[in-house]
């Protein structure tokens, strides 16, 4: 599970992604550092994912290997019967319970208008295609300051996530941590950036190190 925080617009997306992984064995337990987000220069799109760890990975990687599409929209056709078949083979090769849910984000410039558009797909509606509205939106839910400046205030709004987290059980917790990441794409181009490290990164590091093997 992550923190996914972004704004977009017609013309441009910021996406920002902790890198926090946490163990499937023991929950909260560190396992790794990792991204979150993928880009995509060819369909100038990028894809992230929350939810099921892993998974929006095996995405990226079916979309670069095995499928021939113009662009968002052309993409956007294929993508919830493609994504139902990849979640239910992923579920049987990782044991991953019935109730476990994924939801895979595409951003990119329409081959058709050469708008920006962001499309959200969730397992727990068949991976339905949906536009989200322009806007401020993430994933899970968090307080945003009432005049927020950008990409500054993303650590602002997932410090708010961490902390409305902080009252879950373990199980259901939402681990968010490791570093800040933020992809603007705009129509010419990408700009990956860290936005600076939670406060506690050099210990969940060296719980990392510490569970290698173990978990």
């Amino acid at each position: 599970m992550s923190s996914l925080i972004f704004y977009t617009n017609e013309s441009q997306a910021l996406i920002a992604t902790d890198t926090l992984a946490t163990s499937n064995k023991i929950p909260g337990v560190p396992f790794k550092f990792t991204t979150k987000a993928f880009i995509v220069p060819h369909l100038r799109m990028v894809i992230a994912g929350t939810g099921c760890g892993g998974f929006c990975d095996r995405w990226f990687l079916h979309i670069n290997d095995r499928m021939i599409v113009k662009g968002i929209v052309n993409l956007d056709y294929h993508t919830p019967k493609n994504l139902a078949l990849l979640w239910s083979s992923y579920k049987k090769e990782f044991s991953i319970p019935d109730n476990a849910t994924t939801t895979i984000f595409h951003f990119g410039f329409s081959e058709e208008d050469q708008k920006l558009y962001p499309i959200m797909y969730s397992s727990a509606d068949n991976f339905e295609s949906k536009v989200i509205p322009y806007g401020l939106s993430g994933k899970p839910e968090f307080n945003c300051p009432e005049s927020y400046e950008l990409p500054k205030d993303f650590k602002t709004m997932m410090n708010s996530q961490r902390e409305l987290q902080s009252s879950e059980t373990k199980e259901n917790k939402i681990y968010i941590g490791g570093e800040i990441l933020l992809i603007r794409l705009e129509i010419d181009g990408f700009i990956v950036q860290s936005l600076g490290r939670f406060d506690d990164y050099d210990s969940d590091k060296s719980a990392i190190y510490s569970n290698y093997g173990k978990v």
